[in-house]
């Protein structure tokens, strides 16, 4: 633990009793959307069953970055919350810091970790400590798509890069916007490792984005994949600075675009206006030579607060996360499926069947990998650069060459 982290830990645990409610429990989370407040609220309304009262604290945009900073500025002030939501590494730092409470006991109680896919482990469990509790677990490589607009220009599924940046240009030619996407680096990251993985294969992603291999990071592969997100950019609407993830889904719900680039967070938004798979939207992987399954996962991590109605709230939260119909209930508004692997298919609708079997045969094909931008491939100081190289790549005029020139560049300056 830091001296740092050792002086805001003891101011916390100084606060008087009076500033600790009585069965309330306060979380810091991301979750601002319309189906991810829907989501929710299953876990907040059962949680009040078991007597505690939910404080929300939300801190919506940048993909969780500004929930991150809003923790750091309330540890600061020595007034952790009772629990937040982490993505990627953010739980294993805390973790190393000495500010989670150890989950080990709940964990043993519930038999726990026997229900959570092996891959899920390093992002909730350090050396022989449980510190967090996944909720669901997202697929990141998702296509979404206006059925309606498919339909009319006879576009089907596309199975490569190649037929997707076609349909592109038949839709433009047409008039229709053909991806909805913003300039906010996080959701072009998104779509360029999507194109880096399913051009080369998660071998060929994991020595790029995870080893960090310098002759991968500035190989023709990694020239390839600027090369289609240039493509990509061509298929763009104007109009797309500082657009919100959910307003771009919004597009393509109502027919403004055709096609959007995100994980399964954006099918929660179709449900959430009543629309349906297979009528409405069409969900597809994005086209890989051979199939894989970018993984994200939302955990809940507890603070180290010394108060009795603090921590019993914190088991009672924790326990309502990784309650299996809860789970169950939750993904079916959120989008993802269970972070829990014996929760049933039974009742989720065809784009989560997929998602489903999908991830069986990745685990089984090894191809299940985590996804960059969320944090569950590399470190965040290396994860940066890649939000920097092509976040700039996107919105200038930067050859393919200069952005892998500036990728090496900037993960041996972060080595």
């Amino acid at each position: 633990m830091t001296h740092f982290t050792k002086l805001l830990l003891a101011t916390a645990l100084a606060l008087p009793m009076t500033a600790r409610a009585e069965g309330v429990v306060e979380g810091i989370h991301h979750w601002v959307s319309e189906s991810e407040v829907g989501a929710l609220k299953v876990l907040t309304d059962n949680l009040a069953t078991k007597g505690f009262t939910w404080q929300d604290s939300a801190v919506g945009g940048l993909s969780g970055a500004n929930a991150t900073q809003a923790l750091r500025t309330r540890l600061a002030a020595g007034n952790p919350p009772a629990t937040m939501q982490f993505l990627g590494y953010e739980g294993v730092e805390w973790e190393k810091e000495g500010a989670l409470r150890s989950l080990n006991d709940l964990y043993a109680k519930n038999g726990w970790e026997a229900a959570i896919a092996p891959a899920i482990l390093p992002f909730v469990k350090a050396d022989d400590t449980y510190f967090a509790v996944p909720i669901n677990m997202h697929r990141q490589n998702w296509l979404w798509v206006n059925k309606g607009l498919f339909d009319k220009y006879g576009i089907a599924e596309p199975k490569s890069w190649d037929d997707l940046i076609a349909a592109g240009k038949k839709l433009k030619e047409n008039g229709v916007t053909a991806f909805a996407l913003s300039d906010e680096s996080w959701q072009i990251l998104e779509v360029f490792e999507a194109i880096l993985t399913d051009q080369n294969g998660t071998d060929f992603y994991k020595k790029a984005v995870m080893d960090l291999d310098p002759a991968a990071l500035s190989g023709p592969e990694m020239l390839k994949a600027f090369d289609t997100l240039r493509e990509v950019r061509g298929l763009v609407d104007d109009g797309f600075t500082g657009r919100d993830w959910a307003v771009a889904t919004g597009m393509v719900a109502s027919g403004q675009a055709a096609m959007q680039i995100m994980g399964d967070w954006a099918k929660g938004e179709f449900l959430a206006k009543g629309l349906k798979p297979g009528v409405d939207f069409l969900c597809f992987p994005t086209p890989a030579a051979v199939p894989n399954f970018k993984f994200v996962i939302d955990t809940f991590g507890t603070f180290n607060i010394d108060d009795a109605n603090i921590t019993a709230g914190q088991d009672a939260w924790v326990e309502t996360v990784m309650d299996p119909e809860n789970q169950k209930n939750f993904n079916m508004i959120k989008g993802s499926i269970p972070a829990r692997i014996d929760v049933p298919v039974d009742g989720f609708d065809d784009c989560a069947k997929r998602s489903f079997a999908d991830r069986d045969a990745a685990v089984k094909a090894g191809t299940m990998v985590g996804g960059l931008t969320e944090g569950f491939a590399a470190q965040p100081q290396f994860a940066g650069v890649f939000f920097d190289v092509v976040g700039q790549f996107f919105v200038t005029d930067m050859s393919s060459q200069e952005a892998v020139d500036m990728l090496v560049s900037g993960i041996d300056n972060a080595r």
